[in-house]
Protein backbone atom coordinates (compact mmCIF):
# COMPACT_ATOMS: atom_id res chain seq x y z
CA UNK A 1 0.00 0.00 0.00
CA UNK A 2 0.92 3.35 -0.89
CA UNK A 3 1.81 5.86 1.62
CA UNK A 4 -1.13 8.13 0.57
CA UNK A 5 -2.92 4.95 0.88
CA UNK A 6 -1.88 4.40 4.22
CA UNK A 7 -2.45 7.99 5.92
CA UNK A 8 -5.80 7.88 4.36
CA UNK A 9 -6.66 4.68 5.86
CA UNK A 10 -5.61 5.91 8.99
CA UNK A 11 -7.86 9.39 8.59
CA UNK A 12 -10.87 7.25 7.71
CA UNK A 13 -9.85 4.66 10.87
CA UNK A 14 -9.92 8.09 13.10
CA UNK A 15 -12.86 9.12 12.16
CA UNK A 16 -14.65 6.23 12.62
CA UNK A 17 -13.42 5.91 16.05
CA UNK A 18 -14.81 9.60 16.96
CA UNK A 19 -18.31 8.54 15.28
CA UNK A 20 -18.30 5.69 17.40
CA UNK A 21 -17.17 7.98 20.76
CA UNK A 22 -20.35 10.55 20.34
CA UNK A 23 -22.34 7.45 19.97
CA UNK A 24 -21.39 6.02 22.96
CA UNK A 25 -21.67 9.71 24.91
CA UNK A 26 -24.58 9.73 23.41
CA UNK A 27 -26.55 6.92 24.20
CA UNK A 28 -25.09 8.03 28.06
CA UNK A 29 -26.09 12.01 27.90
CA UNK A 30 -27.64 11.90 30.93
CA UNK A 31 -24.27 11.07 32.53
CA UNK A 32 -22.39 13.50 30.08
CA UNK A 33 -21.71 17.30 30.37
CA UNK A 34 -20.42 19.58 27.63
CA UNK A 35 -17.99 22.38 29.66
CA UNK A 36 -16.44 25.48 29.14
CA UNK A 37 -14.98 28.14 30.86
CA UNK A 38 -13.43 31.77 30.87
CA UNK A 39 -10.11 33.16 32.15
CA UNK A 40 -8.11 36.51 31.60
CA UNK A 41 -5.51 36.35 28.48
CA UNK A 42 -2.83 33.92 28.65
CA UNK A 43 -0.46 36.67 27.81
CA UNK A 44 1.38 38.93 30.37
CA UNK A 45 1.42 42.04 28.07
CA UNK A 46 3.89 43.74 31.36
CA UNK A 47 6.54 40.56 31.18
CA UNK A 48 6.00 39.98 27.83
CA UNK A 49 5.37 36.32 28.45
CA UNK A 50 2.58 33.17 28.52
CA UNK A 51 0.91 32.47 31.89
CA UNK A 52 -1.81 30.57 32.93
CA UNK A 53 -4.64 33.00 33.22
CA UNK A 54 -7.26 33.15 35.97
CA UNK A 55 -10.76 31.58 35.84
CA UNK A 56 -13.53 33.66 35.38
CA UNK A 57 -16.13 31.47 35.07
CA UNK A 58 -16.74 28.26 34.35
CA UNK A 59 -19.96 26.05 33.28
CA UNK A 60 -21.60 22.14 32.74
CA UNK A 61 -24.48 21.41 30.99
CA UNK A 62 -25.74 18.12 30.75
CA UNK A 63 -26.26 16.53 27.11
CA UNK A 64 -30.05 15.01 28.27
CA UNK A 65 -31.57 17.82 29.66
CA UNK A 66 -29.73 21.08 29.47
CA UNK A 67 -29.77 21.58 33.37
CA UNK A 68 -26.26 23.52 33.47
CA UNK A 69 -24.05 23.81 36.95
CA UNK A 70 -22.56 27.23 36.71
CA UNK A 71 -19.89 29.69 38.58
CA UNK A 72 -18.38 32.62 38.16
CA UNK A 73 -16.59 35.50 39.74
CA UNK A 74 -19.69 37.85 39.32
CA UNK A 75 -21.45 35.50 41.30
CA UNK A 76 -19.08 34.58 43.70
CA UNK A 77 -18.96 38.03 44.33
CA UNK A 78 -22.71 38.58 44.96
CA UNK A 79 -23.23 35.92 46.98
CA UNK A 80 -20.75 37.24 49.53
CA UNK A 81 -21.28 40.45 48.84
CA UNK A 82 -18.60 41.75 47.54
CA UNK A 83 -19.87 43.28 44.38
CA UNK A 84 -17.99 46.41 45.22
CA UNK A 85 -14.60 44.73 46.20
CA UNK A 86 -13.85 42.37 43.68
CA UNK A 87 -10.39 43.76 42.09
CA UNK A 88 -9.28 43.18 45.87
CA UNK A 89 -10.79 40.09 46.43
CA UNK A 90 -10.10 37.99 43.06
CA UNK A 91 -7.95 35.32 44.83
CA UNK A 92 -10.97 34.71 46.91
CA UNK A 93 -13.59 34.84 44.62
CA UNK A 94 -11.67 32.99 41.99
CA UNK A 95 -11.00 30.24 44.78
CA UNK A 96 -14.78 29.84 45.27
CA UNK A 97 -15.59 29.51 41.51
CA UNK A 98 -12.78 26.35 41.58
CA UNK A 99 -14.42 24.89 44.82
CA UNK A 100 -17.44 24.17 43.43
CA UNK A 101 -16.20 22.76 40.16
CA UNK A 102 -14.17 20.58 41.87
CA UNK A 103 -16.43 19.70 44.13
CA UNK A 104 -18.66 18.94 41.25
CA UNK A 105 -16.33 17.17 39.34
CA UNK A 106 -15.06 14.71 42.76
CA UNK A 107 -19.02 13.40 42.52
CA UNK A 108 -19.42 12.96 38.45
CA UNK A 109 -16.00 11.93 37.73
CA UNK A 110 -16.77 9.08 35.82
CA UNK A 111 -19.18 11.54 33.47
CA UNK A 112 -18.20 12.53 29.78
CA UNK A 113 -16.92 15.95 29.41
CA UNK A 114 -17.24 17.60 26.10
CA UNK A 115 -15.24 20.57 25.15
CA UNK A 116 -13.75 22.53 22.83
CA UNK A 117 -10.01 22.86 22.40
CA UNK A 118 -9.24 22.08 26.63
CA UNK A 119 -6.27 20.80 26.34
CA UNK A 120 -3.05 22.09 27.44
CA UNK A 121 -1.54 24.42 30.24
CA UNK A 122 -2.60 27.59 28.60
CA UNK A 123 -6.50 26.27 28.00
CA UNK A 124 -7.36 23.22 29.63
CA UNK A 125 -8.69 21.01 32.06
CA UNK A 126 -4.34 20.97 33.19
CA UNK A 127 -5.24 24.69 33.50
CA UNK A 128 -7.95 24.61 35.71
CA UNK A 129 -5.87 21.85 38.03
CA UNK A 130 -2.77 24.58 37.95
CA UNK A 131 -4.98 27.40 39.05
CA UNK A 132 -6.62 25.54 42.14
CA UNK A 133 -3.24 24.39 43.05
CA UNK A 134 -1.82 27.80 42.83
CA UNK A 135 -4.85 28.92 45.15
CA UNK A 136 -4.39 26.11 47.17
CA UNK A 137 -6.86 23.83 46.77
CA UNK A 138 -6.22 20.09 45.57
CA UNK A 139 -7.98 19.22 42.62
CA UNK A 140 -9.37 16.06 41.04
CA UNK A 141 -8.07 15.13 37.86
CA UNK A 142 -10.69 13.65 34.96
CA UNK A 143 -9.21 10.39 33.19
CA UNK A 144 -8.22 11.54 29.53
CA UNK A 145 -10.90 8.59 27.88
CA UNK A 146 -13.82 10.70 29.87
CA UNK A 147 -12.65 13.86 27.92
CA UNK A 148 -14.19 14.39 24.22
CA UNK A 149 -12.55 17.54 22.02
CA UNK A 150 -15.56 18.35 20.11
CA UNK A 151 -13.15 21.00 17.82
CA UNK A 152 -10.87 17.81 17.06
CA UNK A 153 -13.82 15.75 16.20
CA UNK A 154 -14.86 17.92 14.01
CA UNK A 155 -11.78 18.34 12.15
CA UNK A 156 -11.42 14.17 12.01
CA UNK A 157 -15.11 14.29 10.56
CA UNK A 158 -15.51 16.72 8.35
CA UNK A 159 -11.33 17.65 7.37
CA UNK A 160 -9.31 20.65 8.55
CA UNK A 161 -11.53 22.51 6.01
CA UNK A 162 -14.95 22.36 7.77
CA UNK A 163 -14.97 25.98 9.03
CA UNK A 164 -12.81 29.02 8.41
CA UNK A 165 -11.26 31.24 10.99
CA UNK A 166 -13.43 34.19 9.80
CA UNK A 167 -16.52 34.82 8.14
CA UNK A 168 -19.15 37.11 7.05
CA UNK A 169 -22.57 36.80 6.94
CA UNK A 170 -25.34 37.41 4.58
CA UNK A 171 -25.63 40.47 6.73
CA UNK A 172 -22.48 41.27 6.73
CA UNK A 173 -21.30 40.62 9.78
CA UNK A 174 -18.07 39.05 10.25
CA UNK A 175 -17.45 36.41 12.75
CA UNK A 176 -14.01 35.34 14.03
CA UNK A 177 -13.00 31.95 15.44
CA UNK A 178 -14.14 28.84 13.73
CA UNK A 179 -16.92 28.44 17.12
CA UNK A 180 -18.71 31.66 15.97
CA UNK A 181 -17.69 31.08 12.44
CA UNK A 182 -19.39 27.88 12.76
CA UNK A 183 -22.54 29.26 14.99
CA UNK A 184 -22.96 32.00 12.39
CA UNK A 185 -23.20 28.97 9.65
CA UNK A 186 -25.35 27.33 11.32
CA UNK A 187 -27.82 30.37 12.38
CA UNK A 188 -26.70 29.20 16.52
CA UNK A 189 -27.75 32.11 18.10
CA UNK A 190 -24.28 33.70 19.66
CA UNK A 191 -25.92 36.73 21.84
CA UNK A 192 -23.63 37.44 24.41
CA UNK A 193 -20.90 35.54 23.21
CA UNK A 194 -17.56 36.71 23.00
CA UNK A 195 -14.54 35.79 20.64
CA UNK A 196 -11.31 35.41 22.84
CA UNK A 197 -9.84 38.83 22.85
CA UNK A 198 -12.89 39.85 23.19
CA UNK A 199 -12.99 38.05 26.75
CA UNK A 200 -9.45 39.56 27.25
CA UNK A 201 -10.30 42.42 27.15
CA UNK A 202 -13.45 41.86 29.21
CA UNK A 203 -11.50 40.69 31.94
CA UNK A 204 -8.87 43.91 31.76
CA UNK A 205 -12.53 45.99 31.62
CA UNK A 206 -13.47 44.14 34.34
CA UNK A 207 -16.67 42.97 33.19
CA UNK A 208 -17.00 39.92 34.91
CA UNK A 209 -20.77 40.07 34.58
CA UNK A 210 -19.91 40.34 30.46
CA UNK A 211 -17.92 37.18 30.60
CA UNK A 212 -20.19 35.41 32.64
CA UNK A 213 -23.03 36.01 30.65
CA UNK A 214 -20.55 34.57 27.41
CA UNK A 215 -19.73 31.90 28.75
CA UNK A 216 -23.22 30.64 29.50
CA UNK A 217 -23.52 31.20 25.69
CA UNK A 218 -20.95 29.01 24.81
CA UNK A 219 -22.38 26.16 26.90
CA UNK A 220 -25.39 26.06 24.78
CA UNK A 221 -23.18 26.62 21.17
CA UNK A 222 -21.60 23.73 22.31
CA UNK A 223 -24.13 21.51 23.28
CA UNK A 224 -25.90 22.38 19.57
CA UNK A 225 -22.91 21.47 17.81
CA UNK A 226 -22.63 18.36 19.33
CA UNK A 227 -26.00 17.19 18.84
CA UNK A 228 -26.17 18.85 15.36
CA UNK A 229 -22.93 16.18 14.44
CA UNK A 230 -24.22 13.60 15.90
CA UNK A 231 -27.75 13.52 13.65
CA UNK A 232 -25.22 14.28 10.73
CA UNK A 233 -27.32 18.26 10.37
CA UNK A 234 -24.23 20.41 11.19
CA UNK A 235 -23.13 22.57 7.69
CA UNK A 236 -19.79 22.93 7.10
CA UNK A 237 -17.51 23.42 4.36
CA UNK A 238 -16.03 19.97 4.13
CA UNK A 239 -15.52 18.41 0.89
CA UNK A 240 -17.61 15.04 0.15
CA UNK A 241 -14.02 13.63 0.40
CA UNK A 242 -13.01 14.96 3.97
CA UNK A 243 -16.73 14.16 5.24
CA UNK A 244 -16.89 10.39 3.80
CA UNK A 245 -13.01 9.54 3.85
CA UNK A 246 -13.46 7.60 0.10
CA UNK A 247 -10.39 7.77 -1.49
CA UNK A 248 -9.81 5.00 -4.70
CA UNK A 249 -6.39 4.27 -3.53
CA UNK A 250 -7.68 3.14 -0.36
CA UNK A 251 -10.92 1.36 -1.96
CA UNK A 252 -9.01 -2.31 -1.53
CA UNK A 253 -8.48 -2.29 1.99
CA UNK A 254 -11.59 -0.95 2.76
CA UNK A 255 -13.17 -3.92 0.90
CA UNK A 256 -10.65 -6.23 2.81
CA UNK A 257 -11.18 -4.57 6.33
CA UNK A 258 -15.74 -5.60 5.53
CA UNK A 259 -17.14 -8.43 6.83
CA UNK A 260 -18.99 -8.93 3.91
CA UNK A 261 -15.44 -9.69 1.76
CA UNK A 262 -14.58 -12.10 4.37
CA UNK A 263 -18.21 -13.76 3.96
CA UNK A 264 -17.31 -13.60 0.04
CA UNK A 265 -13.96 -15.37 0.39
CA UNK A 266 -15.20 -18.48 2.54
CA UNK A 267 -18.91 -18.06 0.05
CA UNK A 268 -16.02 -18.77 -3.02
CA UNK A 269 -13.98 -21.61 -0.81
CA UNK A 270 -16.76 -23.29 -0.18
CA UNK A 271 -18.23 -23.10 -4.25
CA UNK A 272 -15.08 -24.22 -5.42
CA UNK A 273 -15.43 -27.42 -3.30
CA UNK A 274 -18.38 -28.19 -4.39
CA UNK A 275 -17.83 -27.74 -8.07
CA UNK A 276 -14.30 -30.00 -7.62
CA UNK A 277 -16.61 -32.17 -6.00
CA UNK A 278 -19.27 -32.23 -8.80
CA UNK A 279 -17.09 -32.86 -11.23
CA UNK A 280 -15.43 -35.78 -9.74
CA UNK A 281 -18.27 -37.17 -8.98
CA UNK A 282 -19.27 -36.82 -12.92
CA UNK A 283 -16.26 -38.58 -13.69
CA UNK A 284 -17.00 -41.14 -11.15
CA UNK A 285 -20.66 -41.93 -12.79
CA UNK A 286 -19.16 -41.81 -16.09
CA UNK A 287 -17.10 -44.80 -15.03
CA UNK A 288 -19.51 -46.89 -13.77
CA UNK A 289 -21.79 -46.56 -16.39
Amino acid sequence: MTKSATSELERLKNRKKNKESMNHIYAEKGNSYVIHYSCESFYDEHKKAFKTGRVTSIGLRNLEDAQTHYWSIWLSAEIKKKEDKIDESLDELEKDVLDNYFNFIRTNSRAHYIHWNMRDINYGFQALEHRYRVLGGEPTTISDDKKFDLARALVSLYGRNYASHEYTDQYGKKHKGRMMVLAAMNKVATRDAMEGAEEANAFKDKNYKALHMSTLRKLDMLANFFDRTHANTLKNNGTFREKYGFHWSVFPEIVKAHPLYTGLIVMGGLLTVVLRFTDSWKIVSNLLK
